[in-house]
């Protein structure tokens, strides 16, 4: 392996929006409450019509597959020699890389209560952002005037390891 291979920071986050996992634990018990009764019922002399069987199965599928889901879901990131690359795992198969070379400005960012520009699973023309649920992240500010956020819990580490490798590019 060459020295482009050469990691210099690397962070995993996971999902931890608390408002999402209560809604997905809420869906997860009241498809328990509502999905077993008429799977317990295809035990009785009388049992329910094929439609109720299906969509109680299937409701109680998404109820237990949903937490799960979010219990897998990783945003991956790592700054190498040759630059950033970003995983959301299980969406992508392998790391998208993010060239520096063209990096205008690079800082630190918090999220305010209402901000327009918040962290999230967005996307815009001119704006992406990487995040699982955080408030707090870097910035990226491009030559070309693409903006890229990403979460991180150790902003200080990563905005160090950008800046050493967009040193390297000037």
């Amino acid at each position: 392996m060459g020295s482009s291979t050469n990691i210099l920071y690397r962070e995993t986050q996971t999902f931890s929006h608390s408002m999402v996992w209560l809604v997905v634990l809420c869906i997860t018990f009241s498809s328990v409450y509502f999905a077993l009764p008429p799977i317990f019922e295809m035990m009785s002399d009388s049992s329910p019509p094929a439609l109720i069987v299906v969509s109680s199965s299937a409701f109680l599928a998404v109820g237990f597959a949903l937490p799960v889901l979010l219990l897998i879901i990783q945003l991956r990131i790592q700054v190498r020699d040759d630059g950033l690359y970003i995983r959301v795992v299980p969406f992508q198969s392998s790391f998208k890389k993010i060239s520096l070379t063209d990096l205008k400005n690079c800082e630190v960012y918090e999220q305010k209560d209402k901000e327009e520009n918040r962290l999230g699973l967005r996307y815009a023309f001119s704006k992406k952002a990487y995040s699982l649920g955080g408030k707090r992240g870097i910035k990226l500010e491009f030559k070309n005037g693409q903006t890229i956020m990403l979460e991180s819990k150790r902003q200080e580490k990563i905005l160090q390891a950008i800046k050493s490798i967009s040193n390297k590019n000037v």
